[in-house]
């Protein structure tokens, strides 16, 4: 998304990398990476003291007008803090239901690095979060399920309900499925974890015949539960390929080939691998989560309870692929249909407008800002990075300071501060002034009118007796 919005904006990315510095890609998105440490697809910036100052050195020379964040810790604190002290929006797409962090693998995810954070308890991680929260200037929900989790969570300021979205040009040119095939294809791309369920996919697989293969693609979250998927297919001799994680560009051909797009996940808000396989045509057949309660109906596919036995689901499955290839098309165009609004240049326009809507109402910086800024950097480890942004803040406080204005003083209180001695010659002038006021508007303009003709024939006189010829 951040190189589609760097082709019409001047857009840079702050993210994990392999050293701390500034590089720009081909296609003209810039890079400002942080080192980190981590393995696979999952990275914590190696925070330092050198690397922090490096980041708001950068901001300062950039002056970027928004700031977006698409994860709530570490870089995104960083970020958090100077927004607040330069008055720049600051935005936070919420990719995961606040209320539900820990059920989206966050703490697993953090100690599976046996980073200096890994000790970070849940609570504590909550704390984090629920500050950082209350420092976003708004928050960006995926859809509405999103945005009523976040308000539940106690934020209640401004939201913005922006879809995740996707390039959907580089799958609207996937053929659909031939049904007369001899092997059917089902397919699911994601984690291989608890929360994706693989496992029920394999025993759906069990109630279905010998020509159906399951695919499985995308890495392990950690190793205890594709061992387990293994043995299960090894004990029950089932049909299913792990392809591990493949090349992005290479998704739209495996989708091509599928017949069902399958998902047991028990908890999504926007599951992007569910737009791409509606937007190459794909039916989808799941179980209800945030997703498939957005997107799909038996128009798509099928959306099924949680509690769904597998034997069921896997009759869904057999009915979309018993279809005759005309109906079965039609599913695949009404798929296409569904997520048509999802595509990154819908995304951006609503995006860009979501910052220029807030630039226009930029609430001022508050005492609760940098007390609640305060309060999150005090949780973090001591230490050289804490010691760093806590004079951050109290640079924060002093911006707060300079801004102030004055109270307006209460009616009342401005009446009580004047003297007694004033409001007495206030009630003597007035009457005064309103005979006086009369006596010159209506008596005094007819004494006026003699008192000018006598001055007149004195003016008469005097001109005659010293002026010669007059």
């Amino acid at each position: 998304m951040a190189r589609y919005f760097s082709s019409r904006h001047d857009v840079v990315l702050i993210c994990p990398g392999e050293q701390t510095d500034l590089y720009e890609l081909a296609g003209g998105l810039k890079i400002f990476g942080v080192q980190s440490a981590g393995k696979g697809n999952i990275y914590i910036t190696t925070l330092s003291g050198k690397h922090v100052n490096k980041i708001f050195e950068f901001l300062d020379e950039f002056q970027p007008e928004a700031i977006h964040a698409h994860e709530p810790y570490s870089l995104a604190l960083i970020g958090q803090m100077w927004a607040k002290m330069h008055g720049v929006p600051f935005f936070h797409t919420a990719h995961v239901l606040p209320s539900k962090t820990i059920e989206f693998g966050a703490v697993d995810a953090v100690k599976a690095l046996k980073t200096p954070l890994s000790p970070l308890s849940e609570s504590l991680l909550r704390q984090i979060s629920l500050n950082f929260y209350e420092n976003c200037d708004a928050i960006v929900a995926l859809n509405n399920f999103a945005a009523k989790d976040i308000r539940q969570y106690g934020y209640d300021g401004r939201i913005f309900t922006i879809p995740n979205g996707r390039n959907l040009a580089s799958y609207s040119t996937c053929a659909n499925a031939d049904l007369s095939s001899q092997e059917r294809i089902l397919t699911f791309i994601g984690k291989l974890s608890q929360r994706k369920n693989q496992l029920y996919l394999l025993q759906v697989l069990q109630h279905l015949g010998k020509d159906y293969k399951l695919q499985l693609i995308g890495e392990a979250l950690s190793p205890d539960y594709p061992r387990q998927l293994q043995d299960l297919v090894a004990e029950q001799n089932l049909n299913v390929v792990f392809t591990g994680e493949v090349p992005h560009a290479d998704i739209p051909s495996y989708l091509e080939k599928t017949h069902v797009f399958v998902s047991a996940s028990t908890l999504e808000v926007q599951s992007l691998v569910i737009l791409e396989a509606l937007a190459s045509g794909t039916p989808v057949v799941g179980l209800s989560n945030e997703t498939t309660d957005e997107l799909v109906d038996r128009t798509v596919g099928s959306r099924l309870p949680k509690n769904t036995p597998p034997r069921m689901f896997a009759r869904h499955v057999e009915r979309i692929c018993t279809l005759p290839q005309p109906k079965y098309d039609r599913l695949c165009q009404n798929a296409r249909h569904r997520v048509g609004g999802y595509d990154w240049a819908n995304v951006m326009e609503l995006t860009i407008a979501a910052y220029q809507a807030l630039q226009r109402e930029m609430p001022p910086i508050t005492e609760k800002n940098k007390a609640s800024l305060t309060k999150m950097i005090s949780l973090l480890p001591s230490g050289e990075v804490r010691d760093i942004l806590l004079e951050q803040a109290k640079q924060l406080e002093e911006t707060i300071q300079s801004r102030k204005k004055p109270k307006p003083i209460p009616l009342i209180e401005r009446l009580r501060r004047v003297p007694k001695m004033t409001w007495l010659f206030v009630a003597i002038t007035i009457p005064v002034c309103t005979v006086w006021y009369l006596f010159l508007k209506y008596i005094a303009p007819a004494s006026q009118r003699e008192r000018f003709r006598a001055s007149k024939e004195s003016l008469k006189s005097l001109i005659k007796k010293n002026v010669p010829g007059a």
